[in-house]
């Protein structure tokens, strides 16, 4: 009886309910007709239908207006609409509010450069002793550190041997002299190499200096990163990697970061550093002109919030250091005539001297009293700057306290003088050595954050001085910035496979624990090596030649490394059932890229087959988490080829010949290029037979071959005599594919793009920077040049055309460049747009400075785009008061110019220089070659440049009508779509494997773990096993969600490439089981938060990157193969054929599922 009651119950409640929405829905229109999107419904106000009939309820007028956004958020519109919830930060219909927006500044500032007096770029600082009173005293707090530098002169190993092994071990012995003193260290990647050295009492007395509060670690990270070049993802690691280090050695947290000589600064490590628990920053590096406005205004310490957050959210606490540098002299106070004299180093006989010739003096009895209040001046005048009476004072310089000598003359004699002042009441000050947080600690205990200023932006370009803009760094040693996105997919592909490799069940893994560790060290020892090559002298191309060699040595062992591992983990996933698995180092696999030094370029396999050797077994891996329909490409022994598919089907192929030099052809080797179909996380294996040539397959295509500007004969290589068209002169030609059409002129350059039957001109050049003709020149950081770029002078050259129905390309030889443009016919990525490599050589130049430019009619006024760290994108605007090298930025990955009809994006596949010096125009610094040093430290030019390839990106796309992602004034940008897409393919590539034993027909033919996939908006940057929290093994996941501005999608593209539905569900992406425990971290997984359903759905705001912790038992999905070793009715063809379907049937047994597309495991 109960029972029924109970259902009558909920049965009228029901009734009431749906009662209530139909009233609602056609008496208050809220639920519209769905032919609009909610986006029009909004700006055409018909969400305010309320408002008509109750005009005088404002109170439910204004929360049905605030429901329009909430609704926005949870409904899905399938196409049309990125999906989130209303209390998610991001702002787009007005630009978020901030007190201090860096765009604006940039607007308003002079950037005159006056003489300030004793401080250069200030202002004469005067102060009133009654400021302060014993009931408002100035509480000091003097930071002593040391800034190492992990390779820039000397290799990380140099410097450790030289002098931070002795600065560490004089910190193990001074600090518990006197439980006052303090220090601060940031570096992991030194003092993890000293820890390994250090016995069992050293490591007891390091963690009670933990303890004792003596000894802070700052940031945590393996380096300090630079943060104009390196990705975020990178950063990412290099954070993690220093952050576990100290969980696993030392349990401890870090609380606060230092960033005290990186040059500029980025919005991105802000957000980072908040999403892995940090609470305060600190930073130095940034433009004179912005340090005196904000010191001006007692605004250098603000709530550093992100340009998209409306609400803040993001915001974290920073203090910016005033003055020129973080060395002593320049910390103390505005004079650094005086600040010298207190760095106690530079006393007579210790071999370092102050510039100003006024030397420091030993603190006695007799001079105490002065000393103290000429210092205690200092101090006053720079508190005068901020808005509290807690003042910061840094204590160091780069590798200070190497010497026992120095620590004892730094403590005693300021703690001479912190003991005079504290003992005289009328000084009205406390002064102390303290730690970083000490700092922040006794801040925040005086005064609300609330009482600060929120700032949104970011700090590039930096300068130090006078024009001296540090914009020549975005693009030195680009060979080595290449070398590093090339690590950073391969160590995400190892990560992701090695952790698919112990989720899985297989009977073979059972107690192969061992082996597991044996990879993941070498996996570890990449990740190292990657993450010191953020260092802020590495990825910066600011170290020394035989520095640079170090870090190159370094990554490309990392690399084999992370190959190692992928071949491994290959061979793992793929062995039929019950096959023993052999454990050794053996190689079962070639990964198709072949590094052999660590200045040169890289190779691919030639794949020899023919008639007595007649196939090859490949095996193609994507680590990314959405289906790619790609082209690949081989190269070859014969042209006369067809490629089997998994399921013995032949794959539409194209055979194209290799160039050599100029016009000739190799006979013995060509280029096979087809589209693989590669669900998310998969391996899929295709077979490349030898064939005779009369049996050459129709699947097989040779390519049409031109060649224009070429006067003597051409020899056709084997299969290409009736494919070739050779012309003496040139004229302007084209290639297509489906979507794009690519006009060039007569030299073989870009000259137009036609997209949707519409021609846009797109010119594309090549032009040099020399360097002025004075005593102070470009170098390695600065970029000094002598006036606008010069066009390259190119004559008739030898132009190269391949057309097929796979993939055109067009090449051709110029000074100092081997350029090909290429079009890909596939309907993945990689078919978006067109694609530009040029492989750049300036070796033979001299202060030469060599840059792309695109040049269109796009009426972009004086604004560009640019990103940061491949994680946001902000609004640039081309300054004339500022000189030609204050408007270059970093481009980590994108830049792009945009009007209200159409917006053209540069995808870049490693760090540049970049900028917009005229309307229309995109210019991006390929190489730099300079004799001379720059006089900042480094005491050499840039003279060690390779042979690199850039490789490029260029999308232009039309803006759907009357669409607008933001308002006109918004500091942000954001990716299209398809940009999005591009530069996710572009940054990590197929992963292609030759098998070794092409003998081996035992392997299976697929491995498919995943069982759904994550809309586009969605990423998993990071899978990692081996992350450690209280001494427990966890697997580590990191999500990321874009914000992607969908006004340049129509519904093809995003049928091709679904968003989400603003959820991701992991028990589906991942081969783990219900049972398996899921909990949010911190970013660097130091932090272990609430516990969550491992079967329920994740939802991120846009902008978004959370972390979780995996402890996962493994799911039975090796089950599948057993199911299909005994010949149940199960079809992969399903997942390469109908992946743009939003949900498909196949049989298994005669029982029909419906699932994702492309994901095997529904149907089992």
């Amino acid at each position: 009886m109960k029972l029924k009651r109970l259902v009558t119950l909920f049965g009228a409640i029901v009734l009431i309910f749906v009662a209530g929405l139909l009233y609602v829905s056609r008496n208050l229109s809220l639920l519209p007709d769905r032919g609009s999107s909610i986006r029009e419904e909004i700006n055409n106000n018909n969400w305010i239908h309320y408002r008509d009939k109750s005009p005088k309820n404002d109170k439910i007028a204004t929360e049905i207006i605030e429901e329009k956004h909430s609704v926005k958020s949870l409904v899905s519109l399938g196409s049309t609409d990125m999906i989130y919830d209303a209390s998610c930060p991001i702002q787009l219909d007005y630009a978020p509010y901030t007190q201090i927006q860096m765009l604006d500044m940039y607007k308003d500032l002079k950037f005159d450069n006056p003489d300030g007096g004793v401080w250069k770029q200030g202002w004469k600082v005067e102060v009133d002793e009654k400021m302060w009173n014993k009931e408002h005293k100035l509480k000091v707090f003097v930071v002593p550190h040391s800034h190492n530098d992990p390779g820039w002169v000397k290799t990380i190993e140099e410097y450790y041997n030289a002098q931070t092994k002795n600065i560490l071990n004089n910190m193990l012995e001074q600090l518990p002299e006197d439980p006052r003193r303090k220090f601060i260290w940031a570096e992991i990647s030194f003092f993890a190499m000293w820890w390994n050295e250090l016995d069992q009492d050293g490591r007891e007395t390091v963690k009670r200096l933990l303890r004792n509060n003596q000894l802070e670690i700052v940031t945590g990270g393996w380096v300090m990163n630079d943060e104009a070049n390196s990705h975020w993802i990178s950063i990412v690691n290099q954070l993690t990697e220093g952050h576990q280090w100290l969980q696993r050695n030392l349990n401890y947290t870090p609380q606060s970061s230092w960033s005290i000589d990186p040059f500029g600064m980025s919005a991105t490590q802000p957000i980072l550093l908040k999403e892995m628990g940090l609470q305060n920053m600190l930073i130095q590096r940034i433009h004179y002109s912005v340090k005196k406005q904000l010191a001006s205004q007692q605004q250098l310490e603000f709530l550093w919030r992100q340009i998209w957050d409306g609400n803040g959210k993001t915001d974290i606490f920073t203090h910016m250091m005033p003055f020129y540098s973080y060395d002593i002299p320049h910390t103390c106070g505005p004079d650094p005539n005086i600040c010298c004299q207190f760095d106690f180093k530079r006393l007579p006989g210790h071999g370092v001297h102050c510039p100003w010739k006024v030397p420091p003096q030993p603190i006695t009895p007799s001079n105490v009293a002065y000393k103290a209040e000429q210092l205690l001046d200092q101090y006053r005048k720079k508190s005068t700057l901020y808005k509290t009476n807690v003042l910061l004072i840094p204590l160091g310089d780069d590798f200070r306290y190497d010497h026992k000598s120095e620590w004892e003359v730094q403590y005693q004699n300021y703690q001479k003088l912190f003991d005079h002042m504290n003992s005289n009441l009328k000084l009205n000050v406390h002064a102390q050595f303290g730690t970083l947080t000490d700092y922040f600690n006794a801040l925040h205990a005086e005064i609300s954050n609330n009482e600060f200023p929120s700032l949104s932006g970011d700090f590039f370009t930096y300068a130090d001085r006078d024009d001296h803009y540090w914009s020549g760094y975005y693009t030195s040693r680009p060979f080595y910035k290449r070398m590093d996105r090339v690590l950073m997919y391969y160590v995400r592909a190892a990560e992701t496979i090695l952790s698919l490799a112990q989720l899985s069940d297989k009977p073979e893994l059972q107690n192969t624990v061992n082996k597991f560790n044996g990879l993941e060290k070498q996996l570890t020892s990449a990740r190292q090596a990657q993450s010191l090559f953020q260092h802020h002298d590495g990825i910066t191309g600011t170290a020394k030649s035989h520095v640079m060699v170090d870090y190159g040595e370094k990554m490309l062992q990392a690399i084999k490394d992370c190959q190692f591992v992928i071949q491994q983990c290959v061979n793992l996933l793929l062995s039929g059932p019950g096959i023993d698995i052999d454990w050794s180092d053996t190689l079962y696999y070639n990964i198709d890229d072949i590094r052999t030094e660590q200045d040169a370029l890289p190779e691919q396999y030639t794949i020899t087959i023919g008639p007595e050797l007649s196939t090859k077994r490949v095996v193609i891996y994507n680590s990314l988490t959405f289906t790619r329909k790609e082209v690949v490409t081989f190269l070859v022994s014969t042209p006369f080829i067809e490629v089997i598919d998994y399921d013995g089907n032949r794959v539409r192929c194209q055979v194209s010949p290799v160039f050599e030099y100029g016009s000739s052809m190799s006979n013995s080797k060509y280029t096979l290029t087809f589209i693989a179909t590669i669900p998310p996380f998969s391996l899929i294996e295709y077979v490349i037979n030898a064939v005779p040539e009369n049996e050459t397959p129709l699947e097989t295509t040779s390519s049409k071959v031109r060649i224009y500007n070429q006067y003597a004969d051409v020899i056709a290589p084997t299969g290409f005599t009736s494919n070739l068209e050779v012309n003496p002169s040139s004229t302007d030609f084209t290639i297509q594919n489906s979507e794009v059409t690519a006009s060039f002129n007569n030299l073989g350059l870009l000259k137009a793009i036609k997209i949707d039957s519409k021609t846009y001109p797109v010119h594309l050049d090549f032009a040099k920077y020399g360097v002025r003709q004075s005593a102070e020149r470009s170098g390695a950081y600065l970029f000094l040049p002598d006036r606008e770029a010069v066009p390259i002078n190119i004559e008739n050259t030898i132009i190269r055309v391949i057309e097929g129905p796979i993939v055109s390309s067009v090449s051709v030889q110029i000074p100092y460049v081997h350029h090909t443009v290429s079009l890909y016919n596939s309907s993945g990525g990689d078919g978006l747009g067109i694609e530009i490599q040029n492989v750049v050589n300036i070796d033979k130049t001299s202060n030469f400075e060599i840059v792309m430019r695109l040049s269109t009619n796009i009426k972009s006024s004086d604004e560009f785009f640019t990103d940061l760290n491949g994680y946001q994108i902000l609004r640039r605007k081309r300054f004339k008061k500022l000189p030609l090298q204050a408007n270059f930025y970093p481009m980590p990955t994108t830049m792009f110019i945009e009007d209200k009809d159409v917006r053209m994006t540069v995808l870049t596949g490693s760090p540049v220089g970049c900028s917009s010096l005229k309307e229309g125009q995109i210019e991006v610094m390929l190489d730099r070659k300079l004799m001379q040093d720059d006089n900042l430290g480094l005491g050499q030019g840039v003279t060690d440049n390779h042979p690199t390839r850039h490789i490029f990106k260029i999308l232009l796309e039309r803006k759907s009508s009357k669409c607008q992602t933001t308002t006109e004034n918004h500091p942000a940008g954001f990716a299209s779509l398809a940009s999005h897409v591009a530069l996710e393919v572009l940054s990590n590539p197929l992963v292609k494997l030759l098998r070794i034993d092409d003998d081996d027909t035992s392997s299976d033919k697929f491995h498919i773990p995943a069982r759904a996939e994550m809309g586009m908006d969605y990423s998993l940057p990071v899978l990692r096993s081996g992350v450690t929290v209280k001494n427990k093994n966890y697997f580590g996941l990191v999500l990321h969600r874009k914000y992607l501005d969908l006004c340049y999608a129509d519904k093809t593209l995003l049928t091709r490439f679904p968003l989400s539905k603003g959820n991701v569900n992991i028990i589906d992406l991942l081969p783990t089981q219900s049972s398996s425990k899921l909990n949010q971290a911190s970013l660097s997984f130091l932090l272990m938060k609430s516990p969550l359903d491992v079967k329920g759905s994740i939802s991120l705001c846009p902008m978004d990157t959370k972390a979780y912790l995996l402890h996962s038992n493994p799911f039975h999905s090796f089950k599948l193969l057993a199911m299909l070793s005994a010949s149940i009715m199960f079809d992969v063809r399903f997942f390469v054929t109908n992946n743009e379907q939003q949900a498909s049937e196949c049989q298994v047994d005669g029982e029909e599922c419906r699932f994702n597309p492309c994901l095997v495991h529904r149907c089992i």
